[in-house]
C-alpha cells in the first residue's frame, strides 16, 4: 500500500490529535509510523510528546493545498 509519508519524515501538523482530543496548529513533528489497519500515522512533536494523526491533518513543509474551482 502507498504511504504518503515516509517514516522519519518532517511534517507540519494542523488538526485534532486522536490521543486526547488536543488540536495542534502549525506544528512540526516527525513521523515515527502508520498504522497499516487504520491508516493513521504515529507523530513524534519536538517536546517529547506524541499522538496519532489523521493524514487528512498532516502536511509536508513549503507545500500548499490546491483550491478546489466551484
Amino acid at each position: 500500500m502507498f504511504n504518503e509519508f515516509k517514516n522519519g519524515e518532517k511534517v507540519i501538523v494542523c488538526g485534532p490529535g486522536e490521543n486526547n482530543g488536543k488540536f495542534y496548529k502549525n506544528l512540526p513533528a516527525k513521523i515515527i509510523e502508520r498504522d497499516p489497519y487504520y491508516h493513521d500515522y504515529h507523530v513524534k512533536f519536538k517536546d517529547g510528546t506524541d499522538d496519532w494523526l489523521l493524514p487528512e491533518h498532516i502536511r509536508k513543509p513549503y507545500s500548499r493545498k490546491m483550491k478546489r474551482r466551484k
